[in-house]
């Protein structure tokens, strides 16, 4: 899986490729049983609503402070594609790497 973040004109975007046959994946078994279970074809888009990074700090709050991210992608069998943007979400970016 290959993930780009961007940020232009405070609009966040996130791009994501992802290939059926990735190596080195820990997430091999779910993968298989969740997102690759079916073979498809064509577009897609969804509409979300997320955390807004105003008054992240009150999680009581948070339901008062959502704001839209738009996901717009493609599907090709072997491989997907798909990036994601919102303006004003809180995004948290999570380091899987160990350190030794």
């Amino acid at each position: 899986m290959s993930v780009a973040h961007v940020k232009i004109f405070k609009f966040d975007f996130a791009f994501v490729y992802r290939y059926r046959y990735e190596k080195n994946n820990e997430d091999k078994f779910l993968d298989r049983h969740t997102t690759w279970r079916q073979w498809e074809l064509g577009l897609f888009f969804k509409r979300n609503k997320i955390v807004g990074r105003k008054n992240f700090n009150k999680p009581k709050e948070w339901g008062n402070n959502l704001v839209h991210e738009y996901m717009l992608g493609i599907n090709l069998l072997i491989w997907k594609m798909w990036f994601t943007v919102h303006k004003g979400g809180m995004s948290i970016n999570l380091n899987d790497k160990k350190k030794v």
